[in-house]
């Protein structure tokens, strides 16, 4: 019996055919069609995902990859430590974030999510919980920046990437420290009380790969995996950057998407100013540098290169849509 068809068996599922798509097998039985992963979550990070998708169903979206539980109502199967997760199989495409129809549809799907998540009631999960946490945390990276600076320059045969990563760590650290500045002088304390007593559920990786279309024209969301409480302006900005992304950083398409959010969830002024350091705060850079620095590197060199080549480059193209947005919405 193979590790997959021993993970849905403790789901009640039997498989007549399993097939390997990315990470996940798609599992046919008569029960159904299902999706089956081995989760990279701890079962107390599971088991937050599982009541942010459960809070929101039970609040009307139900569009969404809600978790098929075990016979004794468990969201997540442990085959000898290894945890596996199942959701019903949906036939769908993904997103296409250069198409304005699409992206107009994410964008007031995503203010639907914002809706639903509010009145969620987490379970202890410390580490998705993020109320009033941004200045200690871009504090803490800034410093952690300054010490992958000096892991750089201390290598006897330095690779290009850390060649790249001197060459562009200094304007990242004052456009980050910029991202803080603006922050403290903003209403972020005031705005996270506010939704710290309401609460609410992010996405937190609302790209296109997780927001499908099905053959009707609705819209499935998938992988939770990252979601946590925080506010909606977070998964707002992530969002328009996928949408820059694909769109050469057209600050149109990106006020496009902002205008159709906020028809379906407009958010306050003093709420949207936050968009301005949270989008300045230079988080893509941070990411593969701590990929690169800070953890067990897992791929070539040269890949770590080139997404931080890519980082650079778009750095300007960047700031440029962010003045675009500003003076479209008058945050300034």
């Amino acid at each position: 019996m193979t590790l997959e068809v021993a993970a849905a068996a403790r789901f009640g599922i039997t498989p007549s055919k399993v097939t390997a798509v990315r990470r996940v097998f798609r599992i046919v039985s008569d029960k159904g069609t299902f999706a089956l992963k081995e989760s990279r979550q701890t079962r107390t990070d599971i088991l937050f995902i599982h009541a942010a998708k459960e809070h929101l169903c039970k609040q009307g979206m139900t569009n969404l990859d809600r978790y098929v539980l075990t016979p004794d109502a468990a969201p997540y199967a442990d085959l000898e430590g290894r945890l596996f997760v199942m959701s019903p199989w949906v036939d769908s495409r993904e997103a296409h974030y250069d198409s304005p129809s699409d992206v107009v549809q994410a964008a007031m799907c995503l203010a639907k999510l914002h809706q639903s998540g509010r009145s969620f009631e987490p379970p202890v999960a410390p580490k998705r919980i993020l109320w009033g946490a941004w200045p200690s945390l871009w504090q803490e990276r800034l410093e952690i920046f300054k010490q992958y600076k000096e892991k750089a320059e201390e290598q006897v045969t330095p690779h290009r990437f850390d060649g790249q990563f001197l060459r562009y760590v200094d304007d990242h650290l004052e456009q980050g420290q910029e991202a803080l500045n603006i922050l403290a002088k903003s209403q972020y304390e005031k705005i996270t009380t506010h939704y710290q007593e309401a609460s609410g559920i992010c996405h937190h990786d609302y790209s296109e790969r997780n927001v499908l279309f099905t053959p009707s024209g609705g819209i499935h969301l998938v992988d939770f995996d990252y979601c946590i409480s925080d506010l909606p302006v977070h998964d707002l900005v992530n969002f328009l950057r996928r949408v820059a992304k694909f769109t050469g950083y057209s600050d149109a398409m990106a006020c496009r998407a902002l205008t159709a959010y906020l028809d379906s969830n407009p958010l306050p002024k003093e709420e949207l100013q936050l968009f301005i350091p949270l989008w300045l705060w230079p988080q893509k850079f941070w990411e593969v540098a701590y990929q690169y620095y800070g953890e067990n590197r897992t791929r070539p060199r040269r890949k770590y290169l080139d997404r931080l080549r890519r980082r650079c480059r778009n750095r300007n193209r960047e700031r440029r849509l962010l003045e675009g947005v500003v003076s479209t919405l008058h945050l300034s």
